[in-house]
Parts: structure tokens; C-alpha cells; sequence
């Protein structure tokens, strides 16, 4: 079993801090040790009382751990002061252990999280002892004692931070751009992680990151490969994150453990669709090459994420047949489509394709279904795909999200209709409309 410590302060509302970072280690299958430096009294609202452990305490603390449990990565949170912070920095410099930094100052909803003098001792004491610390951009501000307001004062701001030897992960989520893109500094070099622009991080973004990389330090990856792992699963924390009180949302760190328990959800429930679709679909709705109907995990973002059949179903002495089982990974066409249309609605997680037939056509119309027609042949240079241009393009032309996306009749053999919706069994419930 892995193992990693976190010293930070415990969130009285379970978003942030220790809570957080116990909840990650677990979602990727490390086992958490603590040793809480402060107890709040906060909500997703404000913070309302911060109270140390004492230096003694939280020393007893670290010792015991270390003492007993083989951990194989360290990190800390909100250390909330200049003592406890001398208190962590003489401990761990006598372990040659891996250890990440979050210099947490400030709470997601605002608040301070820290006494005076904090920073110029973290610069101090902390920084040349880790492998690498994940500043947000006023803790880089703090750090590095420069105002960012491009990407050059980022990169400058990670030069001062790292001057020590640690390599610094600057997260872009709070500067001015388009995208969100993150800055990896280490060994005087740069590397630039660029993703798409999510909602607000919400409460607990920052400790659910840097446990994540913490978590994977333990499981012996590398600092870059720590960084990339740990930056995809949080992505995937802040699409799920939920409402816990009347303030900003929380992220979810348990979306791993999560996945994992949905993949075999997703696949029982397509397993048991594709039977009914075996004894419902007629032979002639098959299209020569074949029909496909997949279910993504929540939050999917790469076809790795979507189930699917291994082989498609097609017309065998007129029934529809399915060969092989159902896994994830196994339809590039119809995962496309599912994840295209799941970046217009996260709920919208399957589709099925059948043969264009404009009869067929007409009666989902007829039927209430919004349908919706697209020209594939009509794609723009520099365009990723032409089906994901095409159903992205289509979708934005709806008033109503499409129930339905079908080729042109001009495709001819190769037109299909596309079926959505947010579940196989409402996949099933459109068919059996059409019967």
C-alpha cells in the first residue's frame, strides 16, 4: 500500500484542507497520514475562526507518523505560521522524502489562512526543501514579490520562486486568458499546460491538486509526471464538483474512486441495453457498417472515457446482431459524437447510430424529437475533426439540444442518424417511440 503524509489545517466544512487531501490520496489508491497544523471553523461561505494546534502538538504529531509508517511522499497545506512552519521544515530536512508545497494564504472564499511573517519564512525554510510547490497567482505574487499580469511576469515570478532549486508549478486559473494555462518551472526550463476555461475552481481546488501530485510522487512518478496526472484528474474534480452549503461549490476529489465504481455501472447498463436493442431494432435501421451505442463516464473527456461494443452490431439474416462485448475505448465515431455533445451539456452522455432513412426522419419530427441535419462534406480549414465540427456546429444552430443529428441525404450510403441522449435506457425509450 502507498502511503503519503499531509500537514495542513482541517476544514470544518470537509471542502478543503486535511479533509480534501485524505479524500484524494484515497481516490488514487494511497492510504493518508495527517498531522493538522490549525482547526477552522469554516463554511463554503466564509472562515470564521482559525485556532493552532501549538507547536508541540503538531511536532508530536509529525514524529509519530514518521516514527511508525514508511511514507512515501510528503505535503503540506495551510501551515498558518511562522513557528509551525519552523516545526515542519526541521522535521523534514533530516528525511530525504519527496515533498510538495501548496503555500496556502488565502481560503477559497477569501479569508486569510495565515499569520503575519508566514511568507518570508515559507521562502526560507520551505522552499529549498521541496520538490515542488504549486503556487496560484497572488501566492506567486507573495512569493516571488512581483506583480503578474502576463505571461512573462509568470514566467519571471517562477524564476524568483524557484531560484532555490525547486521546481514551481503556477497555476493559471485566477490570470487574464482565454484558456487556463498552468506553468511547470524546473531545472530553468518551462513547460506550459493549457486547458479549457471550467467554472470557478469552487472550494478545495488548490489542496485536492497539489494532494493529487503528492499522491503520485508516492507512487514513484516523477515531479512532470506527478504534474500531468494530477492536472487531468483535477480537471475532472472541478466538472463534478457539488453543492455541499449556500456558498461556492466544492470540488470533488473522490472523482478517481468515483470513475472507477461508474465504469462498471456504465458498462452493465450499455450490456443490458444492447440486449433490448437486439430484440427491438430492425434489421434494415443497421447501416451497412454497422451501429454502435456507447455511454461516457461522467465528465469523459477522451474516447478512453466512453463504452462502447467492440464490434458493432450489424444486420445478420435479418436480425440485429451484436459480436463481442462491451468496453471502453472501442468507438472512436460514436465517442466523438458523445463527447461533442457533452461539451454543450454534461448530462448528454450517449448516442447510438442507425441508418439515415427519410421516412424514419420525418416521423421523429413528427414525434416531438428535435432533429437536426448537418452536411459533413462542408468542413472549414483547421477544423479538429470533420465530425466534431460538424456536431458542434450543429448543436450551437439549435434553439433546443438536438434529440437527433443526421447526415444529409447527399452522403448517401454513409448517411446515419445519430440518436442522443443522457442514458442507454433513454437511447432504448427513443426507439421503442419510433416502433
Amino acid at each position: 500500500m502507498y502511503k503519503a503524509l499531509t500537514i495542513a489545517g482541517s476544514d470544518s466544512v470537509g471542502g478543503a484542507g486535511i479533509q480534501a487531501d485524505l479524500k484524494a490520496f484515497a481516490s488514487l489508491g494511497v492510504h493518508g497520514c495527517c498531522a493538522i497544523t490549525a482547526i477552522t471553523a469554516q463554511n463554503t461561505s466564509a472562515v470564521d475562526r482559525i485556532q493552532s494546534v501549538g507547536a508541540d502538538m503538531l511536532r508530536a504529531q509529525i514524529d509519530s507518523v514518521l516514527d511508525d509508517v514508511d511514507i512515501g511522499a510528503v505535503k503540506t497545506g495551510m501551515l498558518y505560521s511562522a513557528e509551525n512552519v519552523y516545526v515542519v521544515s526541521e522535521i523534514l530536512n533530516s528525511r530525504e522524502l519527496p515533498l510538495v508545497v501548496d503555500p496556502v494564504m488565502v481560503a477559497g472564499v477569501g479569508d486569510s489562512l495565515s499569520s503575519d511573517g508566514l511568507a518570508e519564512v515559507m521562502i526560507k525554510e520551505m522552499m529549498p526543501l521541496c520538490d515542488v510547490v504549486t503556487p496560484n497567482l497572488s501566492e506567486a505574487e507573495t512569493l516571488s514579490g512581483i506583480d503578474i499580469l502576463d505571461e512573462d511576469d509568470a514566467m519571471r515570478a517562477c524564476e524568483i520562486i524557484g531560484s532555490n532549486g525547486c521546481s514551481v508549478y503556477l497555476k493559471g486559473g485566477h490570470m487574464d486568458s482565454e484558456d487556463v494555462v498552468d506553468f511547470l518551472y524546473q531545472g530553468a526550463e518551462f513547460t506550459r499546460f493549457r486547458y479549457p476555461r471550467l467554472p470557478t475552481a469552487g472550494h478545495g481546488g488548490g489542496c485536492t491538486l497539489s494532494a493529487y501530485i503528492a499522491a503520485n510522487l508516492a507512487k514513484g512518478k516523477d515531479v512532470l509526471g506527478s504534474i500531468m496526472s494530477a492536472r487531468d484528474e483535477i480537471q475532472s474534480s472541478i466538472l463534478t464538483m457539488y453543492d455541499v452549503g449556500k456558498g461556492v461549490k466544492v470540488v470533488n476529489p473522490m472523482i478517481g474512486l468515483l470513475r472507477r465504481a461508474e465504469g462498471l455501472d456504465v458498462l452493465n447498463r450499455l450490456r443490458n441495453v444492447i440486449g433490448s436493442l437486439e430484440s427491438l431494432l430492425p434489421s434494415d435501421w443497421v447501416p451497412h457498417s454497422g451501429s454502435n451505442v456507447v455511454y461516457a463516464l461522467p465528465a469523459a473527456r477522451t474516447v478512453d472515457e466512453v463504452a462502447g461494443l467492440e464490434s458493432r452490431m450489424m444486420s445478420i439474416r435479418g436480425c440485429a446482431r451484436s459480436i463481442g462485448g462491451v468496453a471502453f475505448g472501442t468507438s472512436l465515431h460514436m465517442a466523438t459524437v458523445t463527447l461533442t455533445a457533452m461539451h454543450y451539456d454534461q448530462e448528454m452522455r450517449s448516442s447510438l447510430n442507425i441508418r439515415y432513412d427519410e421516412e424514419l426522419v420525418n416521423l421523429m419530427e413528427e414525434l416531438g424529437l428535435v432533429v437536426a441535419c448537418f452536411e459533413s462534406n462542408h468542413v472549414p480549414d483547421g477544423s479538429t475533426t470533420a465530425l466534431e465540427w460538424a456536431v458542434s456546429n450543429t448543436i450551437e444552430g439549435c434553439e433546443e439540444f438536438p434529440d437527433v443529428i443526421y447526415d444529409h441525404h447527399e452522403a448517401g450510403d454513409a448517411a446515419m442518424v445519430r440518436i442522443l441522449g443522457r442514458n442507454p435506457e433513454e437511447l432504448l425509450q427513443k426507439i421503442n417511440l419510433l416502433l
